[in-house]
């Protein structure tokens, strides 16, 4: 009977000695695998693994080999029948007559000279005129330049190169200079045509006829105006409007720094206006998008709360108890840090609201307590009270009333036993009972186990053998075990056993 192991088994890179792989006749006597699982098929002779669902095979030796020969080409094996097998491919196309320097191999296949090559040693020289002509085998073909046309020949190894070149053409340019006054006439080229190679094949000349000057102005009112050669246009300022004459013929408009305007500006933009100065706007707004006047803003909100910012109670600062302090119905503080006021104990986040003009006592200030601490073992304050695990709480009128659970199998209550290896546990009404499954001796101990898990052996040691068999079988099966302390081992299995597991634990000594 083969030894059962039931997780990976690390030889920590030393070698394994004189082992054999399963032998079987075929796939079928392996059976199903898993990826990487070995055997030696003894029919064939070769080593298999599993991989990608099946059988494949790792290496062996040559059982057959089989060589077609093509056209003109040998095919010879040779006769090795394990390790690399070599096939040698020999050209047999030699049928012709022609010496072997002579002939080439043709696309079907069959041997011909090179001599029998159509044109070969023969071919028609043409041109524009004259042609076409033909050049046999010794005769020399020349490429002669004509108008604006040169050619020249240059050799080397491997044969000779043509250059053909357009001559450089020379070109002379006049220059001239007229001033014609106006109604004189001047010659222009107008337009250049050029032919694809660029020659220039036409100009076309046109004569230009200078006329005298004149423009029309115009404005948003009055009549357009005809401004001739001889004539000066005047730009003259207007209401709130201003022109000045400078140098290098520049007008420049400007607007006068006193504006009166007899009807409404409106001024549009998606940004801010911005003025130096005061706007003087009426005392009353009649308009929902009329500006506010001073005054109307200090009546509309006289006696609201206007914020003023933080208050020190422990250096009055600002000084808020001094009479006069011209302090304004309305004004509001936040206290920033602890102090009296007026003998009243204000706190950081208490809030201050003046009830009337120049206050000067408590009375005139509303305070806004802000203090109120959260409740702790010693503090009174603002409480909660939370349910937690197995706790419950209900309220009534503001009372907490806080009640324990009973304890369940998933709920800690007022007491929970958590059940280990050999042992179980039963809930009735908050009562645990704990049942002992195991048997357990003075130096030995035994407990039946169907997965991974901790085993609570109690025998007061880590010096102890563990054995495990399958229940089953009755087979000694291997497994992780970790000696975790003086009571326990823990067992750890690759996958699920599929039978039932005995752990026995034995005490040495």
């Amino acid at each position: 009977m083969a030894i059962n192991f039931l997780n990976s088994v690390d030889f920590n890179k030393n070698e394994l000695l004189n082992p054999t792989i399963e032998n079987q006749p075929n796939d079928a006597g392996a059976g199903t695998g898993v990826e990487g699982q070995l055997y030696f098929n003894t029919t064939d002779d070769i080593l298999k693994v599993y991989a990608g669902g099946s059988w494949v095979e790792v290496g062996g030796g040559v059982t057959s080999l089989t060589t077609t020969d093509g056209t003109y080409i040998d095919l010879t094996p040779n006769s090795a029948t394990t390790g690399a097998v070599t096939v040698t491919a020999d050209l047999s196309a030699v049928d012709g007559t022609a010496a072997a320097s002579e002939r080439y191999l043709t696309k079907n296949n069959t041997w011909a000279t090179v001599a029998s090559i159509p044109g070969t040693y023969t071919f028609n020289a043409d041109a524009d005129t004259g042609g076409p002509g033909p050049i046999d085998s010794g005769d020399t073909l020349s490429i002669d330049g004509g108008t604006y046309i040169s050619t020249s020949l240059t050799g080397g190894t491997g044969g000779a190169d043509i250059e053909i070149s357009h001559d450089s053409t020379s070109r002379t340019d006049t220059t001239s200079t007229d001033s014609p006054a106006f109604g004189g006439t001047f010659e222009a080229v107008q337009s250049v045509t050029t032919n694809s190679t660029g020659h220039v094949t036409a100009i076309d000349v046109s004569t230009v006829t200078l006329q005298t000057p004149e423009f029309f102005v115009d404005a948003d009112s009055g009549t357009p105006q005809n401004i001739e050669f001889s004539e000066t246009l005047t730009i003259s300022g207007g209401t709130n409007i201003s022109t000045v004459v400078g140098a290098t013929d520049t007008v420049t408009v400007n607007l006068d720094d006193s504006v009166t305007l007899a009807g409404t500006l409106t001024v549009s933009g998606t940004g801010q206006s911005s003025f130096a100065g005061q706007v003087t706007v009426p005392t009353t707004p009649t308009a929902s998008t009329d500006a506010a006047s001073k005054a109307y803003v200090d009546d509309a909100v006289a006696g609201g709360l206007v914020y003023q910012g933080g208050y020190n109670a422990s250096t009055n600062t600002p000084d808020l108890t001094t009479s006069p302090n011209s302090i304004l119905k309305g004004w509001t503080y936040t206290v920033t840090a602890d102090g009296t006021f007026f003998g009243e104990q204000l706190r950081v986040g208490d809030v201050l609201i003046a009830e009337q003009d120049d206050p000067s006592a408590l009375a005139d200030w509303t305070t806004v307590q802000n203090n109120v601490d959260l409740a702790s073992l010693t503090q009174v304050g603002i409480g909660n009270v939370n349910p937690g695990e197995a706790i419950d709480v209900s309220y009534s009128n503001g009372t907490a009333t806080v009640s324990v659970e009973d304890s369940t199998a998933t709920n800690k209550g007022a007491v929970i036993v958590a059940p280990g290896v050999g042992m179980s546990v039963a809930y009735s009404n908050g009562t645990a009972t704990v049942t002992n499954t195991q048997t357990n001796s003075a130096n030995t101990y035994a407990v039946t186990i169907t997965d991974t898990g901790n085993v609570q052996h109690g025998l007061g040691a880590q010096d102890v053998i563990v054995q495990l068999y399958d229940v089953t079988t009755g087979e000694t099966v291997y497994a992780d075990v970790d000696r975790t302390g003086a009571n326990d081992v823990y067992i750890t299995f690759a996958t699920t056993p599929t039978n039932s597991i005995r752990v026995l634990v034995q005490k040495i000594g």
